[in-house]
């Protein structure tokens, strides 16, 4: 009798053993750490020269060939991002009012890191959120699902936000000098480590979101990087001081006659810039790929490297900037390294923005909410052999029957929160007529702009947009690309992702 009940404590204590192993790991599974790593206004000639971003990420992960942003511009991208929805659903189609009209509309209520954070992960935001921010929610203002944060003010543009800038950090306002110390991408870097390492001594799952300014203008490097790529000359395409517009929208030709003209010497001069403000982000890469491995966390963490858009210099003769169709601002890098994803891994599935929420969202097994229009890209990641869509919306700027200017309290805001863009290369913002909606396909892009231009282009055969063909489209061609891209700028939900599958044009 007394063997059989020492027996059955045995097995009681290995099965209880068993259940608290397979708990654990079932944890260890379900609840990795996640980090974002965002620049500002990096396009794809840049990621040569982010040796230890591509060693450490895209080498030991997986590289995206065709990843989008659907609103080329700052703030609709990162509202995009947090939401996973098309900026059409986030109303945030330009940087102004951006935070503003975020906050209004209690859009931060439900974001990625809310769901996060409300799932029991500890959250972290530090460097630039979105444009305009805090605009009518008061200085001090942080928003809902955030255990640590350290944002820019928005609306503080007397330095350039690499130094002379204001975090609000917890509620807290910090002012940051001119002094080495205070170059913020280091600054950034510093907060991110140490959030890895509390969390790590919380035991708790993170999530931390590390959104760099680099290589934004004016392209400002840390002094150790000053001086570096002297000889460095911008990669020009066919389309680099484009000689023949004629054939382009009189609202693209607009653009290239400023008054400056914007010559080879300008384009390796802004390149070598945004190439050393770049360095000291490629070094924040390693260190925290370093802190992770010392954590023991680096094979249980996923990483994205990414852009919140591209950027162009020269290109079709229209000077540096950002927010137009063509595919130096609407593609972008993307890197991913992480549990179950092969070294090497190339994906080359037409991916976006607004598939980085429902995709973490899989990855930390979270029910993403039904407003999401995105999917979740893991199971490329995976390597399994999945059904894609067949295309993106790609817009930009409100309409004009779909004027913003009534929908937030202007008068309210005090003269250190005057709403603005302090950006000013966002080309087609306040050109009347300038906002447009797309459809970048698989090997095509249709645009039509706010005053009636079009545009096409075969991707196949002229990937570098030089020849807009919208005027040889038969009219059913033309009234198939309209129809269907009538039904995504509306669509929300699983409906764009129907719509997106279905977008099969017969070019005759």
């Amino acid at each position: 009798m007394q063997k059989k009940i020492i027996l059955a404590i045995i097995v009681l204590v290995l099965v209880a053993g068993a259940t608290y192993t397979a708990t654990n790991t079932r944890l260890f599974k379900d609840s990795p750490n996640v980090i974002i790593i965002l620049t500002d206004d990096m396009d794809n000639s840049l990621i040569p020269y982010m040796p230890k971003t591509n060693q450490l990420i895209g080498e030991q992960g997986a590289t995206f060939s065709n990843y989008f942003i659907t609103t080329p511009l700052c703030c609709p991208s990162r509202a995009s991002m947090l939401r996973g929805q098309y900026a059409h659903n986030t109303d945030i189609l330009e940087n102004s009012p951006g935070f503003a009209r975020f906050f209004k509309l209690s859009e931060e209520e439900a974001t990625l890191n809310v769901w996060l954070h409300d799932a029991g992960y500890r959250t972290a935001l530090y460097g630039k959120y979105l444009n305009n921010y805090p605009v009518n929610a008061g200085q001090n203002y942080v928003p809902p699902g955030w255990t640590d944060w350290a944002a820019f003010l928005g609306t503080d543009y007397e330095g350039d936000l690499y130094y002379n800038y204001t975090m609000n950090e917890n509620g807290t306002l910090v002012k940051h000098g001119d002094a080495p110390e205070d170059y913020s991408t280091d600054v950034i870097r510093d907060k991110s480590l140490t959030f890895i390492n509390d969390s790590v001594k919380a035991d708790s799952p993170f999530f931390l979101f590390v959104s760099v300014y680099a290589p934004h203008g004016p392209a400002t490097s840390a002094p150790r990087h000053e001086g570096l790529n002297a000889d460095l000359t911008y990669p020009q395409k066919p389309s680099f001081e484009e000689a023949d517009l004629s054939d382009k929208p009189e609202l693209i030709r607009s653009l290239t006659n400023t008054g400056d003209e914007f010559d080879v010497d300008d384009a390796n001069i802004y390149f070598r810039a945004r190439v050393n403000a770049l360095q000291a982000a490629d070094e924040l890469v390693e260190d925290v790929v370093q802190t992770l491995e010392q954590n023991g966390q680096l094979e249980n963490t996923y990483i994205f490297f990414v852009s919140d858009n591209g950027f162009h210099l020269g290109e079709h003769s229209i000077p540096s900037g950002k927010g137009t169709p063509y595919e130096e601002d609407i593609r972008v890098p993307l890197m991913v390294r992480g549990p179950g994803i092969e070294p090497g891994t190339q994906i080359s599935q037409m991916t976006a923005n607004i598939d980085l929420a429902p995709t973490i969202a899989e990855i930390t097994n979270i029910r993403a909410p039904e407003f999401v229009d995105g999917r979740s890209f893991l199971p490329c990641l995976q390597g399994e052999n999945v059904s894609w869509r067949n295309g993106l919306l790609v817009e930009f700027g409100y309409e004009v029957d779909k004027a913003f200017s009534s929908t937030y309290n202007i008068s309210a805001l005090s003269d250190a929160q005057t709403l603005k863009d302090p950006e000013t290369d966002n080309l087609l913002v306040g050109v009347a007529g300038g906002a447009f909606r797309g459809i970048r396909g698989e090997d095509y892009v249709y645009v039509e702009y706010d005053n009636g231009e079009v545009e096409f282009y075969d991707l196949q055969a002229d990937p570098y947009q030089l020849e807009n063909l919208a005027g040889r489209l038969s009219a059913e061609t033309l009234s198939d690309l309209h129809t269907n891209l009538e039904a995504l700028k509306y669509c929300e939900g699983s409906d764009c992702q129907s719509l997106e599958d279905d977008l099969k044009i017969e070019f005759r």
